[in-house]
C-alpha cells in the first residue's frame, strides 16, 4: 500500500502562523504590562519594608545586647516579631492615610506614623552608623587621645630636659666658683682667697644642684618609656593589627585596655608635678635664689650673685609650669557599643536643637580639648571640655540620611496617587455603580409603596428635631386614637434604652415646632415629651423600612422572562404562561395587601370607633380598588 506524498506547506500558511504567534505573545505582554505596575509597587514595598525591618531589628537587638550581654534565641525571635509588627503597623497606617477618612482620624494616623517613623529612623540610624562609622570613629578617637597625651608628654619631657640641663650648668658654675674662691677669691664682694665659708657655700650649691638634676632626669626616663609604649599602641590601632581584635570581631577590649594604660601614663606624669621630693627641691631652690647673706651664726657675710639668682628663678618657674595632663577618653564604640554611641549623639543633638544651641561635633570637641590641654591655663575649663558629650558630626549625617531616606521612599511608594486625574473619576463612577446605595433606595421606595408609609404617618406628626436631638411629643388626649396609640407605645419603650422622659423644651416651643412641620397635633394643649437616645430614631426607621418590611418580589430582583421563553421552558403555551403570571401577581398582591393591613388596618379599625377621627382621616381605598390596582401592576 503506497502512502501519498505530503503536500508541501505554502509560504502563506507559515506567514499566518508567525503572525498568530506574534499576536499571542503581544497579548501576553499586554497582560504583563497591566500587572507590572502593581507588581512593581508590591516589590518596592516589600524590599523597602524588609530593609527598614532589618535595620530596626539589628539596631534594637544590639542596643539590648549592649545592656544585657548575650541575647537568648527566644528573645531574638520576640524582638523580630515586635519589629515586624511595628513595620506592619507603618504599612497599615500608610495604606489608611491615603484613603477617604475623616480629618480627625487622618490626624491620628499622621501622629502614629510620625511616632513609628521616629522609632524606625532612630534604630535604623544606629545600625547604619555601626556599619559605616563605628570602626573609623574608634580609630580616630584612639588616635586623637594618644596623640594628645603624646604631645603633653613630649612637652613635659622637654621641660624636664631643660631643667636638668639648667641644673647641670648651675652645678658646673658653682663648682668652678668654689675652685676660684679657694685659689683667687673675690667670688663674693671683698672675699680673700682660701678655704673658708664662701668656698664651702659654693660646694654646697653644686651638690644641691646636682642632686636635683639627677632626681628630675630619673623621672624623664619613665616619661620616655611611656612614650615608646604609646607609639607602639598607636601603630597597632592605625594599622588595624589582627592582635587588637577580640573573639567578637571588635577592638573594644583592646581599646579599653589602651584606655587604662593611657590613664596610668597620665597619672604617673601628673604625680611628678605633685611629688613631695620635687616640691621640697623647688622650695630649696627658690629660697637659695632669694638669699644674699650667709653665715654659721658666728660670722655673717654677704655674697649676692645676680647671675645665679636669675638662673634659679628660671628653674623654679619651669618646675611650676610643668603641664598637668587631662585624661582624654578613647571611644570603644564598635559592635553593640556603636548603637549606644549613635543614640547618645542623636539625643545630644536633638536636645541641643530644642535649646537652640547645637553641641560641637566630635572633631571640633577634640580640637577644643587639644587646645585646652596645650594652654593649661584653666584646668577647670579643660576638665569641663573633657566631660562634654559630642553631637552629630558631618560624617554622622550620612547614616542618618540613609535611615530617613528608606522610610521616605516607603512613604512615596505608598502614596499611589494616579498621574491621570480621570482615573480617579473612573474609579469613583465604578464605586458608585457597584455600591449599595441604589439597592437601599430601591428597597426604601418599594417598602413605602407597599404600606409602611401609613404606619409611620402618625410618627411624622409627633417627632420633631430640637438642638440636634429627636423628640416625640405625645399629645395627652384620651379622645384621639393616635394619641392613645402613641402613649401606649412609648410607655412600653420606657426603660428599654431607646427613649427617655424629659421636661424640656416647654409646651409653646413644642407647639411651634409641630406647627412649622404641619403636624396635626400642633393645637393640642398638653404633651408628654420623650427624647430619643443618640441614633435610636434613625435605627428605628432604618430597621423598620429595610429590615421588617416585606421582601421585593422575585420578578423584580431577577427579572421576568418573556412569556414565550417561559412557555417553551415549562412546556406550556403562551396564553397559559400569561395566565400563570397573572395568577402569581394576584397572589403576591393579595399577600402584600394582607401585610399592609397589619398595623395600618388595626389603626383604621380603632379609628372607625371614633367618628371625629374618622372624619379627619382620608378615606381608605376599597378592596375592589385594591384588587384592580393589583391587576394593573401585574399587567405592567
Amino acid at each position: 500500500m503506497s502512502v501519498p506524498p505530503v503536500a508541501p506547506q505554502r509560504d502563506g500558511a507559515r506567514f499566518d502562523r508567525a503572525i498568530d504567534n506574534l499576536e499571542f505573545h503581544n497579548r501576553r505582554l499586554d497582560r504583563l504590562r497591566a500587572v507590572f505596575p502593581s507588581f512593581k509597587k508590591i516589590f518596592l514595598v516589600v524590599c523597602l519594608a524588609g530593609l527598614s525591618w532589618f535595620a530596626t531589628y539589628v539596631g534594637m537587638l544590639e542596643l539590648i545586647a549592649a545592656n544585657t550581654g548575650d541575647v537568648p534565641l527566644v528573645h531574638k525571635i520576640a524582638i523580630g516579631f515586635a519589629v515586624a509588627t511595628l513595620m506592619l503597623m507603618v504599612l497599615y497606617i500608610l495604606d489608611a492615610l491615603f484613603s477617604p477618612i475623616s480629618w480627625w482620624l487622618r490626624l491620628l494616623y499622621i501622629l502614629g506614623y510620625v511616632l513609628l517613623t521616629l522609632i524606625s529612623v532612630g534604630f535604623g540610624f544606629g545600625f547604619y552608623w555601626k556599619v559605616l562609622e563605628s570602626r573609623g570613629e574608634a580609630t580616630r578617637s584612639a588616635e586623637a587621645a594618644i596623640s594628645q597625651v603624646q604631645r603633653a608628654l613630649e612637652e613635659g619631657k622637654a621641660r624636664i630636659g631643660q631643667l636638668g640641663g639648667t641644673l647641670d650648668t648651675l652645678t658646673a658654675v658653682s663648682a668652678a666658683k668654689a675652685t676660684e674662691e679657694r685659689e683667687k677669691g673675690l667670688t663674693c664682694p671683698d672675699s680673700p682667697p682660701g678655704d673658708g665659708p664662701r668656698r664651702r657655700m659654693r660646694d654646697a650649691d653644686a651638690k644641691n644642684f646636682a642632686f636635683t638634676s639627677d632626681f628630675i632626669k630619673s623621672r624623664a626616663g619613665g616619661v620616655q618609656t611611656d612614650l615608646d609604649a604609646l607609639n607602639a599602641d598607636l601603630a597597632k590601632v592605625l594599622s588595624r593589627d589582627p592582635s587588637t581584635f577580640d573573639a567578637s570581631g571588635t577592638r573594644n577590649e583592646f581599646l579599653r585596655a589602651l584606655n587604662g594604660r593611657l590613664d596610668l601614663t597620665i597619672t604617673r606624669f601628673n604625680a611628678l608635678r605633685s611629688d613631695p621630693q620635687l616640691a621640697e627641691q623647688r622650695n630649696a631652690l627658690a629660697e637659695r635664689a632669694d638669699r644674699t647673706s650667709f653665715g654659721d651664726g658666728k660670722s655673717v657675710f654677704a655674697c649676692p650673685d645676680p647671675q645665679l639668682q636669675t638662673a634659679l628663678h628660671g628653674v623654679v618657674r619651669a618646675i611650676d609650669s610643668l603641664p598637668s595632663i587631662e585624661k582624654p577618653n578613647i571611644a570603644a564604640v564598635e559592635g553593640s557599643e556603636a548603637i549606644v554611641e549613635a543614640f547618645r549623639r542623636l539625643t545630644v543633638t536633638t536636645v541641643g536643637a530644642l535649646q537652640l544651641k547645637l553641641p560641637p561635633s566630635p572633631e571640633a570637641l577634640r580640637e577644643l580639648q587639644r587646645q585646652a590641654v596645650q594652654q593649661a591655663a584653666n584646668p577647670e575649663e579643660a576638665q569641663a571640655l573633657m566631660a562634654q558629650e559630642p553631637g552629630l558630626g558631618p560624617r554622622d549625617y550620612i547614616p542618618l540620611f540613609i535611615a530617613i531616606f528608606v522610610d521616605f521612599c516607603l512613604l512615596l511608594v505608598s502614596i499611589n496617587r494616579p498621574i491621570n486625574r480621570f482615573h480617579v473619576l473612573v474609579q469613583t463612577v465604578r464605586d458608585a455603580r457597584d455600591g449599595p446605595v441604589g439597592e437601599i433606595l430601591a428597597r426604601f421606595h418599594e417598602t413605602h409603596l407597599i404600606g409602611l408609609r401609613r404606619e409611620f404617618e402618625v410618627f411624622q406628626h409627633a417627632v420633631f428635631d430640637f438642638l440636634g436631638d429627636y423628640y416625640v411629643a405625645v399629645p395627652i388626649n384620651a379622645q384621639r386614637t393616635e394619641a392613645r396609640y402613641l402613649a401606649n407605645l412609648f410607655v412600653g419603650l420606657e426603660g428599654k434604652g431607646i427613649v427617655d422622659r424629659v421636661l424640656l423644651p416647654p409646651a409653646f416651643v413644642v407647639r411651634r415646632k409641630l406647627k412649622l412641620q404641619g403636624s396635626a397635633f400642633a393645637q393640642e394643649r398638653a404633651f408628654r415629651l420623650y427624647r430619643f437616645r443618640t441614633g435610636a430614631w434613625s435605627k428605628l426607621v432604618l430597621d423598620a423600612i429595610l429590615g421588617a418590611g416585606p421582601r421585593l418580589p422575585a420578578e423584580r430582583q431577577q427579572g421576568v422572562k418573556p412569556a414565550e421563553l417561559q412557555a417553551k421552558s415549562n412546556g406550556h403555551t403562551a396564553p397559559e404562561a400569561q395566565a400563570k403570571t397573572n395568577g402569581a401577581a394576584d397572589g403576591a398582591n393579595g399577600k402584600h395587601e394582607t401585610q399592609e393591613r397589619s398595623l395600618g388596618g388595626q389603626l383604621e379599625a380603632a379609628t372607625a370607633l371614633d367618628p371625629e377621627d374618622a372624619a379627619r382621616r382620608p378615606a381608605s381605598p376599597t378592596p375592589e380598588a385594591k384588587a384592580a390596582n393589583g391587576h394593573k401592576k401585574a399587567e405592567a
